[in-house]
């Protein structure tokens, strides 16, 4: 028995609303948080004047990815594979090494530091894709059976 469980006044329509709504409301509060990490970063804000915002950052993200997995979605509009698990680890690098560079006013400080965020990226892309992919093969199992 679920704790709070209510019977739902929404008919179905109402429901996908509601759903595209949080969904939206989801990824613009993300990229918000994201913009206001950046513009304290750039501004020269501590880590410790960040906190909450980086705490909330990553809870949500962790969250998220671990819900995904679970149920064994990895995103809406494409499939894992190694090539797109390398295009979004050089992407993330890329940006770090960028934001190292204007902050530190070193580019070799920077390309350090996008290396390594683009080759850990990589290593958890793939970690979870490897999770997930076994996951759907556990599901369409158990469909099976």
């Amino acid at each position: 028995m679920k704790l709070g469980k209510r019977k739902s006044v929404l008919d179905e329509r109402e429901m996908l609303d509601m759903y595209r709504i949080e969904h939206f409301g989801l990824w613009l509060m993300y990229a918000l948080l994201c913009g206001a990490v950046l513009v304290q970063l750039f501004l020269g804000a501590q880590i410790a004047q960040m906190a909450g915002e980086l705490a909330v950052l990553v809870t949500v993200s962790v969250v998220m990815m671990i819900a995904n997995a679970r149920h064994g979605i990895w995103d809406e509009n494409s499939r894992p594979s190694m090539k797109g698990n390398a295009i979004w680890a050089v992407g993330a690098g890329v940006c770090v090494a960028a934001a190292v560079a204007l902050l530190r006013g070193s580019i070799a400080a920077g390309l350090v530091s996008g290396a390594l965020t683009a080759a850990l990226c990589f290593l958890l892309l793939t970690v979870m894709m490897t999770y997930m992919l076994n996951r759907q093969k556990k599901q369409e199992k158990e469909l099976e059976d």
